[in-house]
């Protein structure tokens, strides 16, 4: 029997448009969840996520020609541990003729991935930005050094470090899914320490272990009548599987988020986040020995 406590899906909606539900799943949005676990990562999280896995950013700042207009440009960055954007850039660049004289700028960094570029996560910081020196410099570039290993450029003497003071943060996790986070909240949250590992899980539990995903689906979600299953996402709280039926027009799991023909997003979480992909495993055994109970 299905729990009673996992919600039937709906068609989401962001004001006066529908959002379809393959575009929903495919943005790895929770339909339904199994109940009593410890649910998902906050949006604070799902950014500061972002920052750290990402090596490039859009630096927007406001322009000294053509006063007042917004002044787009593509920079490498780094963060610090309270996810502060580092920045290296040459006195020579536009950008920082720009923040001499108003520092007031905003960072976005997207999400890399196939498919609708739109569908993906993305978040974008708001703050000051001021240039750093002594120790705080040197703090800093160590940091921007060990992301980006082979920036040469940065013993440049037109080159200087540059900090962000987050003032705010605008996350998008892809249709329908957007909010504000807090500057504080987002400071203190910590990034998914499962993001590196997170492609080879997907791809070890899709080829490997397809039959648990399907177990997963039609014993523990309740959902007898799937016939193909597929992790679409993992993080420290749990995980996100793609389960298709007859009717979706399944064929052995198909394509990215139900582009081939529909499905239900499910969502697994764990009794305890998992920092490690060896506790992924040990949660995922946790999780085969419930079905076979």
């Amino acid at each position: 029997m299905p729990d009673p406590s996992v919600s039937a899906p709906t068609e989401g909606r962001l004001g006066d448009h529908a959002v379809p539900a393959s575009a929903r799943a495919a943005t790895k949005r929770t339909l339904d969840a199994t109940p009593g676990l410890v649910g998902e990562p906050s949006d604070a999280e799902r950014a500061r996520t972002l920052v750290v896995e990402s090596r490039t950013a859009t630096l927007s700042t406001v322009a000294v020609d053509s006063p007042g207009t917004p002044f787009g440009s593509l920079v490498s960055h780094a963060s610090d541990e309270r996810g502060r954007p580092l920045l290296c850039l040459s006195d020579l660049a536009e950008h920082s003729r720009n923040l001499a004289t108003d520092r007031r700028a905003s960072v976005m960094v997207t999400e890399a991935g196939d498919g609708d570029p739109l569908a993906r996560g993305r978040v974008t910081l708001l703050g000051e930005v001021t240039v750093l020196d002594g120790d705080e410099r040197a703090a800093a570039l160590q940091r921007y050094r060990a992301v980006h290993p082979d920036a040469f450029y940065v013993e440049f003497s037109d080159f200087r470090v540059y900090r962000m003071e987050v003032g705010s943060a605008r996350y998008v996790g892809g249709f329908g899914r957007m909010s504000w986070v807090d500057a504080g909240e987002y400071s203190r949250a910590e990034p998914d320490p499962l993001r590196p590992h997170r492609i080879g899980i997907i791809e070890h539990m899709n080829d490997d272990h397809a039959d648990s995903l399907l177990a997963f689906c039609r014993v523990l979600a309740g959902r007898a009548d799937t016939v193909s299953a597929r992790m679409l996402d993992v993080d420290r709280y749990g995980f996100s599987v793609l389960a298709s039926t007859a009717g979706d027009g399944a064929g052995g799991g198909g394509g990215r988020g139900g582009e081939d023909g529909g499905g239900k997003a499910v969502r697994f979480g764990f009794d305890t986040p998992t920092d490690t992909p060896l506790a992924v495993r040990t949660a995922m055994i946790e999780l085969v020995r419930r079905v076979r109970a």
